[in-house]
């Protein structure tokens, strides 16, 4: 990474506390200067590092810590010296917020500013909605600061048989954060003289035609064919994504090393019901059997690689991670923050549908949070429809 504040090991991958018992640490002042103390629920507190020349060296024993408290507001001494929480607690801070622990600070107002990924408040508890939004937008905010210059590009590739949804899916790609992205639209079954005009504001785009008869799978193969981006991402027509989803991905990819890397189907709208929910599923910043089709990104070397998208017409999202897991590659999960799988309602006696066979009782099992109707944030995307 090139930012000078992190190390090669300031990553999430395998740190981020999970959902269960909160911890807290606090690195704050006391008689004898600052003081990193173990989290303050565990039923004996003690010291883990005294003094600033210690500090540095202790960041990875927040590893299991959700919240890291950096407290000098109460300095009636004036002993707060802004130096040191420039050169040494804000270097700290942003290396624990690269590897998970959500910083909170109450530094005085001429400081606060030297630890620009701090909040002073969050509501919620780990693992719930408010709580990870905030968490992920800080290790976002600093992993992304650490990112070279030169970005890889990135090709997004959406094929539908739906074209009537592609002005929802160039709104949500057109206010993609992530720079280099173009995209390559696959009409499944269009006719390739009279392709739609899709436009999607400040992204090259190409559209191409599928056969109808092709398979899905050969259908994405076609888009990736046209694809001109070192990494290609596969996006759904009908699913939304946050603003941040592509950068989300792209530093995913940087920081675990996997071969391909996605969110996964954690916060789902069902159309039966109406109603979204956030399910508990798996451990985030980690590496997985399987990700959400719909969010899959990998280089198109690799792609290559494994022989490309298989020519089934369904489940062809498991296919490429088998191909990619049996030459050996790894599949890593991020968070599940900025994608929201939609459940469609299907019509009485249809047999079409999803080609992931499971009904609407299946997303509800496991549920942490509930909403009715569909939960509208600006993180997943969902402002606008």
């Amino acid at each position: 990474m090139s930012d000078p504040v992190l190390e090669p090991g300031d990553t999430p991958v395998g740190r981020v506390p999970g959902a269960g018992v909160e911890r807290r640490a606090r690195l704050g002042l006391s008689r004898e200067g600052w003081v990193l103390r173990r989290p303050l629920r565990r039923p004996r507190r003690g010291r883990w590092a005294d003094g600033l020349a210690a500090l540095a060296s202790r960041v990875g024993d927040l590893d299991d810590v959700h919240h890291l408290e950096v407290r000098a507001c109460d300095d009636p001494g004036g002993r707060v010296a802004a130096a040191d929480v420039e050169t040494v607690v804000a270097p700290f801070a942003r290396r624990a917020v690269a590897r998970g622990t959500l910083v909170l600070a109450d530094l005085p107002d001429a400081l606060g500013g030297a630890v620009p990924v701090a909040l002073r408040g969050v509501a919620g508890a780990p693992g719930d909605l408010a709580h990870d939004l905030a968490s992920v937008g800080q290790r976002r905010g600093v992993l992304a600061a650490a990112l070279p210059a030169d970005l890889p590009t990135v090709t997004a590739v959406v094929a539908t048989r739906r074209p009537q949804l592609l002005g929802r899916v160039a709104a949500m790609l057109a206010a993609q954060t992530y720079g280099p992205l173009d995209v390559v639209v696959v009409v499944h079954g269009g006719d390739p003289d009279a392709l739609p005009l899709v436009d999607v504001p400040g992204r090259q785009v190409r559209v191409v035609a599928a056969p109808a008869e092709a398979s899905l799978g050969r259908a994405l193969q076609v888009g990736c064919d046209a694809a001109e981006g070192e990494l290609v991402t596969k996006l759904d027509d009908d699913d939304h994504y946050g603003p941040d989803h592509v950068l989300d991905l792209v530093l995913a990819h940087r920081v675990s090393g996997a071969t391909l890397v996605g969110k996964s189907t954690t916060i789902v709208h069902l159309e039966d019901l109406d109603v979204t929910v956030r399910r508990v599923f798996g451990t985030p910043e980690s590496y997985v059997h399987r990700v959400a089709g719909g969010t899959i990104l990998l280089s198109r070397a690799d792609l290559a690689e494994v022989g490309g998208w298989s020519d089934v017409p369904r489940a062809v999202d498991s296919a490429l991670i088998r191909s990619v897991r049996s030459a050996g590659g790894r599949v890593y999960r991020p968070h599940d923050l900025g994608y929201v799988y939609v459940r469609h309602r299907r019509p009485e006696g249809s047999a079409e549908g999803h080609t992931w066979a499971a009904d609407a009782g299946h997303f509800l099992v496991s549920a942490r949070e509930q909403w009715l109707g569909l939960l509208r944030r600006p993180e997943l995307g969902t402002t606008a429809t």
